[in-house]
């Protein structure tokens, strides 16, 4: 029988030896693998993008925005019902103030309390031009549609064109005294349909992001996916929009 030489016998019983995984660092797998065994970082994966929206779900974003308009009820907004609900909030926030500033709680503001006041609000309020540009908050002229937590409901309500002195009077295509639902659903509508590029009565992510020309939407507006108006959050992340 052949010999086999020494140092090519322990090669062949090292390969023989079967190896553990727990005999090797870190579990014996990859530190990159899947297997989330190693050290090594685990692969993130991106939220999927939002699901395709109802048209539905968009008319019932509208008839909020409508309801909180109709402030007596009757079924239409007119031009004073809508102007006398932005004067209400003009009104209240006034009133907020003045409280704040009236710390003795008489109904009047004395000298002295509106020299207090006043100092509260800092350097900007030695001058009047510069107090209001500094002011920030200021009592919006329109009325918005509800935001609600789900990014749907965030991605829908920069569609919707809020309800305005000039939408009431675009919306009102009968040209009688108020706005109706109808006519507000057919208005704010024609702008979902606009958007609804293969008429299936949906709205998938990529319909409700802008053109590649400008961020242009098919009804001249800025659509969901440009820059997001103040207050507005920005597209979800890892939707690439």
């Amino acid at each position: 029988m052949r010999k086999i030489a020494p140092a090519i016998l322990s090669i062949l019983l090292l390969s023989a030896v079967p190896v553990h995984a727990q005999d090797m660092p870190g579990g014996g797998m990859d530190p990159g693998g899947d297997d989330g065994g190693g050290d090594g970082p685990v692969a993130a994966h991106a939220p999927a993008p939002p699901r395709p929206i109802k048209r539905e779900r968009f008319d019932k974003m509208v008839t909020a925005m409508f309801e909180s308009g109709d402030t007596n009820h009757d079924g239409s907004v007119t031009l004073p019902e809508f102007n006398a609900l932005i004067d209400a909030r003009r009104f209240a926030a006034i009133d907020a103030r003045f409280a704040k500033a009236d710390t003795n709680r008489d109904g009047m503001l004395s000298r002295d309390e509106f020299v207090a006041w006043q100092r509260q609000m800092g350097s900007a309020a030695s001058d009047e031009t510069t107090a209001r540009s500094a002011g920030g908050a200021v009592i919006a002229e329109t009325i918005a549609p509800p935001l609600g937590k789900d990014m749907d409901d965030l991605l829908l309500s920069r569609l919707i064109d809020p309800l305005s002195a000039t939408v009431i009077a675009q919306a009102n295509t009968n040209y009688d005294a108020g706005l109706s639902l109808q006519e507000l659903l057919a208005y704010e509508g024609a702008r979902f349909d606009a958007a609804d590029r293969n008429h299936d009565g949906y709205l998938d992510f990529q319909e409700l992001r802008p053109s590649r020309s400008g961020g242009q939407g098919p009804m001249g507006d800025r659509l969901p996916g440009g820059p997001p108006p103040d207050g507005m959050p920005p597209c979800p992340p890892g939707s690439g929009c």
